[in-house]
Formats: C-alpha cells, structure tokens, sequence
C-alpha cells in the first residue's frame, strides 16, 4: 500500500510539472505566469502559501508573486542579501527547510498571513532558482498540517528544485529578451540621434551640415500645406531661394510665384504693385493695372523684407491675409484671391513689436510656421560644397575650365562670412576672373589681395543687428586695429578734437607706401601683401566727436609744438555699447545740434546710416527737437 500511494506522488509530481512548463511557456507576462504556477502547486500538491522572489538589478530580493496576496502588496515586500530565511537562501544558494515556523528566530513574517501559527503547524520549504548556475531568485511554499510538522521533506525539495529550475530557465530567457528589447530602442534611438531627417535635395540648395539638413526636412514638411510661411534669416542666407522650394513642392507648383520686395517701393507704388489700381486712379493710371495679389491668385506671393513696411500699409495688408480680399488702388469692386503667403525678413520683429514699428496682429498673422535660416559662419560643413557648386556655376556660365586649389579652400573656411551665401558666391566669382590658368589659388583670393569685404563688414555688427542695420564692433574683446608697421600712439591730453569719421580705403601697395589693414574675418591668407589677421595689433585710444566750438580764426589758431604733435591722430572705432561712457550721446547731442536735429544728416555727420541713429535716440532715451 505505501508503495502504490509513493507511485501516485510521483504520478502526481510528474503531471504537476508537466503544467508547470505548460504555464511558462504560454504567456510573456512573467508575473502572471508566476502566479499561475503557484496556483497549480497549491492546486495539485496542496503546497500553500507559495512565493517567487527575483533579485532586481540592484541586487535586491523582491516579491514579484505570491498566492493570496495583490502585486501592489507584494511589490512593497524585499529582502537584503542574507536577511531573514528568503535571504539566506539567496547567500548560500542552497534549499531550506524549516519544519515549525512558530519555532524559527529567522522568520520574519513579512508578507502577512500566518497569524494562525499557534492553531496549526507550519513548515517551509525553499529552494533556490538559478539560471545558467547563478541564483536569481528563492521559490518558497508552506507545507501545514494539524498533526504537527512532518519527518521528511526530501521529496518536496527535489521536486521544488525542478520547478525552480523551469522558473530559472523562463527568467533568463524573459530578461534576454528584454534586453535586446532595450538594446534595439538605444540602438534606434541612438540612429535617429545621429541621423538626422533625410530629406530630398532641393535644387540650388547645396548644404550638408545638420542645421541646414533640418531646415530642408522642415521645408518637405511645410510644402504640401497652405500655412503662412515666415522665413527668418540673415541677409545674404537665401531666403528667396528657400521660399521657391517651398512653392515648387507644394500642391501650387504649376501656379505663378510672384515674388515682391517691400523695402524697394515706397507706400504709395507698394499699394499700387500689391493690389493694383483702376484706370484714372492717379495721374497716369491710363489702365486697369492687376496686382501681384491678383497675379498669384492660385499660386504664391513671397513678401521679402516684410518688416520694412510702414505702420498704415500694415493695416491694408492684414485685411488681405485674413479675408483674403481687397479693392484696387481707385476702385470699389471687391476681388477675391487665394494666395499662399511666404514672408522673409532680416529684422527682429520682435523688437520692431514692441518699439510699435510692427503691428502685434500682422505679427502673428505671418508668424505661423517659422523658418530659422542659419548665417554660413554657423554651417561652415557646407563652406566647401558652396564654393565647388559657385566655381562649376561660374564655369559653365562662361565655357572654361575651373578647380579649386584645396589651400584656397582652406581659406574660406577661416572667413567669417558677414555677407552670407551671397558673399560667398562673389568671392568665388572674384577670385575666378583673377585666375589665369583656370585654377583658383590663395593669391586669388581677395583676402590674399587685401580686398577682403568681410575685413570691412566685420568691424560693423551688433548695434544695429537688431533692426537690420550695421554698426561699429562692439563684442567682446574687439580692439581698434593699425596698420601693420604703424604701432599706435596714445594722443596726448591737449591733442586737438576730430571727428571720429570712417577710415579711407588703403592704397594698393606701391602706390602710396601704405601698409594694407588688418583682415578682421582671421582668414589668414597669404602671400604677401599678407592678410594681417594672425599680425599682432596695437590698441589706438579711443578719439570722441567734438563738442561744438566757437568759430576761431585762422590766423588765431595755435601752432604745432612739434613735429610729433603735427602729425593727425589715427582714425580709430568707437564701441557703440559703452553708454556708461556718456561718448555716444555726447556724439549724438553734438550732430543733432549740428545739423538742426535731422537724423540724415547726423548720420553722415557721423558716418553711420540713419538706422543706427534713430536706433541710438531711442536706446539713450534722446528726445527729439521739433522746429
């Protein structure tokens, strides 16, 4: 009889692992399928009470399933390594047995529900889990009986060592999976990372640096639609060429592109181009004339220089791009038009906005996809592409045969580029007609030939850079700078008061003996006459304008103390930025003075455009004088 009831046991171990791997291998859900085979235990071999515990990666036991107990109760439950009885079976690595719990000093009770050890007997038995021979894990199950604990638990160890090892197998191969799981997300992510939108070439776009990349994925993507567009950039950037790609990939490819620049036609004749006008509208209307609006109908209308627009022909304008509607200049008939609207502009508008240059409504009318033209000195990636593409353009335009010297190349990629693309394509062009035997070499550059237009651009940036305009160097650690050979010298304290005018174009070399200027762009170029980037230069005071002076006769005036004295002072940059000085505004008070308070005037005054001088009024806070 004992033998037919141990052949049952067995009969029933055997058919109990038998679901056991039924239940690993059916579902991905590792808890769930933890939980199903400790119901299959309790079920089958009345073991009760079973627990799986993992260790996480931070090497602490964790309750991940347990029979009559809620995964938020037991994700609350952990044990250190070596604490209690779970944790000494995860040190050891070796199964436990423990006949009378209510006995044991180890047993710390912390997952609740064997408050009833002092009415019934409870044994437990635990095994360890291990995967590929490391333990992962500790499987334990209460054996109760009301007879007290039983003498032998051998059998029920090895058959837990078998289900621990099934649980072992199906643990590793959840976690392999899941770290190739991860290990695909970083992979791709780390693709799309590096790999930035590919989108398909544009023509006469050339570029190959990122930001550029981004700005022609941005372009794909805005095409098919018929938002407003605002095209933000420098000038010189290719605004225009960038408001053409987006026309020809779009639906209104077939469709005219009228193209307008605001700040070349004043108010009046910008009505007049925009919306056109009826005949006898004005002295000279002798016809009915359309405007771009009525043009493009059906296409697109690219606005460029769009904040040089006056205050009242923004209010005109706002009305068209919100009912898409207007009069001709002398007519009353309303015109329907359907246009797609691409604006460009180099002025921060935003600025403009609040200085209440730019109306606030029109503003966010136009501002509804944004696109951010890098200047070239922040893609130098595509300096070189550029320049091949503009030499092979100049090439074919005029039949010959043209290369590029890598030195020469080397050059422009120093270049600071204030004038953008566009300067860029004239230097090329430049430098093309200086070659002779259809290589374009460094001393073809006019870097190398003290040319350099970025030499003289350079100095003037910043003031103005906010409202389009150009002025004086301001940045940080910008120094006046002397021809090389001709070290500056402090004026003394009575030197006599000039005008701080710009300084003259130098003479070519030989003509006059004067050495050339300093190419502020650090391309470096030589040979010589040299580019004097990488020169050391020699900081020259700072002169100010002159107060104004009575009038003192020739004959009165004193003469020159000496023949160092004699001599006139450098032309020297003032910083524009220095306000603590009092410098610029004792300037600015002195020209307005001077010439009645007429900005055009001050500005030539002081060899600056009338731009920065409204721009340098309103910054001092300067009250204009009315006569």
């Amino acid at each position: 009889m004992p033998g037919a009831m141990r052949q049952s046991t067995s009969n029933l171990e055997l058919l109990t692992i038998y679901e056991v791997s039924k239940i690993l291998g059916s579902s991905l859900d590792l808890q769930q399928t933890l939980r199903e085979v400790l119901r299959a235990l309790a079920y089958q071999l009345q073991m009760h009470r079973g627990r799986v515990y993992l260790v996480g990666e931070d090497n602490v036991l964790r309750l991940v399933a347990a029979n009559g107990l809620s995964n938020e109760a037991a994700a609350q439950i952990e044990f250190r390594d070596g604490e209690g009885i779970t944790g000494r079976i995860l040190k050891t690595g070796m199964p436990a047995v423990v006949p009378n719990l209510a006995e044991e000093p180890l047993f710390l009770n912390r997952t609740g529900g064997r408050e009833d050890l002092d009415e019934q007997v409870a044994s437990l038995v635990g095994v360890p889990i291990k995967a590929a021979g490391v333990v992962v894990g500790v499987l334990t199950i209460d054996r109760i009986s009301d007879e007290g604990p039983q003498g032998h638990f051998g059998s029920d160890v090895r058959f837990l060592t078998m289900v621990a090892n099934l649980i072992g197998q199906t643990v590793r191969l959840h976690r392999t999976v899941a770290e190739e799981r991860r290990f695909m997300m970083r992979e791709t992510f780390r693709m799309q990372k590096e790999l930035r939108p590919i989108a398909a070439p544009i023509n006469d776009v050339v570029c190959t640096s990122p930001n550029m990349l981004e700005v022609m994925a941005q372009v794909h993507r805005v095409a098919p639609f018929k938002s407003t567009v605002l095209i933000r950039g420098e000038s010189g950037t290719g605004k225009e060429l960038i408001a053409r790609a987006i026309h020809n990939m779009s639906p209104r490819k077939d469709a005219p592109f009228i193209r307008v620049n605001c700040a070349a036609l004043p108010e009046s004749l910008l009505e007049s181009e925009l919306f056109g006008h009826e005949k006898g509208a004005f002295t000279g209307a002798q016809k009915d004339h359309k405007g771009r609006f009525e043009l493009a109908s059906g296409g697109t209308l690219f606005l460029d220089e769009i904040g040089d627009i006056s205050p009242n022909f923004q209010a005109k304008l706002l009305r068209v791009l919100q009912e898409q509607e207007f009069e001709r200049v002398g007519g009353s008939k309303t015109i329907k038009t359907d246009v797609r609207l691409i604006c460009a502009t180099n002025l921060n508008l935003e600025e403009a906005v609040g200085h209440g240059k730019f109306r606030a409504d029109l503003y966010f009318r136009i501002n509804v996809v944004t696109i951010h033209l890098p200047p070239l000195r922040e893609r130098r990636q595509d300096i070189g592409p550029l320049a091949r593409h503009f030499v092979a353009k100049f090439a074919k335009d005029n039949g010959m045969a043209l290369v590029m010297e890598d030195e020469a190349l080397e050059v422009l990629n120093r270049c600071t580029w204030p004038g953008n693309v566009r300067e860029l394509e004239n230097c090329i062009e430049r430098a093309a007609t200086q070659s002779r035997d259809g290589i374009i070499r460094t001393e073809s550059l006019s870097c190398s030939l003290n040319l350099c237009n970025s030499s003289v651009l350079f100095q003037y940036r910043t003031l103005g850079a906010s409202v389009g305009g150009l002025a004086p160097s301001m940045g940080p650690g910008s120094v006046n700078r002397v021809p090389p050979g001709r070290p500056g010298v402090p004026a003394p304290a009575n030197a006599p008061k000039t005008p701080a005018m710009p300084a003259p174009m130098p003479e070519p070399a030989g003509a006059g003996g004067g050495a050339w200027p300093a190419c502020a762009s650090g391309c470096s170029a030589g040979p010589s006459p040299v580019c004097g980037a990488a020169q050391p230069v020699v900081p020259v005071p700072l002169i100010p304008l002159p107060l104004p002076e009575p009038s003192v006769p020739a004959a009165a005036a004193p003469a020159p103390t000496s023949t160092a004295n004699a001599a006139p002072p450098l032309a020297a940059e003032v910083p524009l930025d220095e306000p603590e000085s009092g410098s610029l505004r004792d300037r600015l008070l002195w020209a307005m003075e001077r010439t009645g308070w007429v900005q055009a005037k001050a500005a030539r005054l002081l060899g600056m455009t009338t731009r920065q001088v409204s721009y340098a009024l309103r910054k001092y806070n300067i009250e204009i004088k009315r006569f």
